[in-house]
């Protein structure tokens, strides 16, 4: 396996714990958008985590959010190999259950059935999952939603559940939300564990001395990414330039060695 099982609950546990903490400064208003979530989430996980493991977080907020329907992505490393993450947020405010905060797009289809649609393509590579995150208080509309943190789904839950509901003519809304989540709904404890214990994503193998890794899609070659590896702690421009490319917010990764 990619890393052993008391590797995988150490690091789901300090993610948990950082999305925890991330929830209440929600709730307080230290944190007051689902950017700002992402971006403070990123950070926190790399402070965190390095005195155990080397880290490194860049953000930058995209121009356009359309061709990988994800906001950020994150890289687990062991020696020469290699696991990703992608993840989408979305911050709905359960507080407010009329909100509309899903909208229909130029044809005529639900926004966020598009980016679980656009996620599809990297289905069979890498581990997607949606997030949606919280500013009630802790454990409301448990066990709905998750009692702390954000509450998470699989992209392929949530693409049966749109399919099912016919939720491409048609927004999503709290309700439909909220019954996906009943069914489907996971917190990122499990989310991340499941990735480095290999229950979700693929293992690519990558050449230890290049510093850009090349991720064929194993359903069409053409389709590829090229994921940087940082150089040191420090800004890398080539993040910044992949993460422009690519229309995301947040680059993380964790090197378990």
């Amino acid at each position: 396996m990619f890393g052993d099982y008391n590797i995988a609950d150490l690091v789901a546990y300090h993610f948990m714990e950082i999305d925890v903490q991330c929830r209440r400064d929600l709730q307080n208003g230290t944190i007051v958008s689902e950017r700002d979530y992402v971006s403070t989430f990123a950070t926190r996980v790399r402070d965190r985590l390095t005195p155990h493991f080397n880290c490194h977080s860049q953000t930058l907020r995209p121009r356009i959010e359309t061709e990988n329907g994800v906001d950020g992505i994150i890289v687990f490393r062991l020696n020469d190999k290699i696991k990703i993450g992608l993840f989408e947020a979305k911050r709905p405010q359960f507080t407010y259950p009329n909100l509309r905060w899903d909208v229909l797009s130029s044809r005529g289809i639900s926004h966020f059935t598009e980016q679980i649609e656009n996620q599809r393509k990297w289905r069979n590579a890498f581990a997607i999952w949606e997030v949606f995150i919280n500013e009630t208080p802790d454990r409301n509309l448990s066990p709905i939603l998750q009692p702390f943190g954000s509450s998470c789904v699989w992209n392929n839950k949530a693409y049966s559940f749109a399919n099912k509901e016919m939720l491409y003519l048609n927004s999503w809304t709290t309700p439909k939300l909220k019954d996906l989540l009943s069914k489907s709904g996971v917190n990122l404890y499990s989310i991340i564990y499941d990735i480095i214990s290999c229950r979700q994503g693929k293992l690519f193998s990558i050449n230890p001395k290049d510093r850009t890794t090349i991720i064929i899609n194993p359903d069409d070659n053409e389709n590829r990414m090229e994921i940087p590896l940082p150089e040191g702690t420090n800004e890398d421009q080539r993040i910044t330039s992949f993460l422009e490319k690519n229309n995301l917010e947040s680059y993380t990764l964790v090197d378990l060695k």
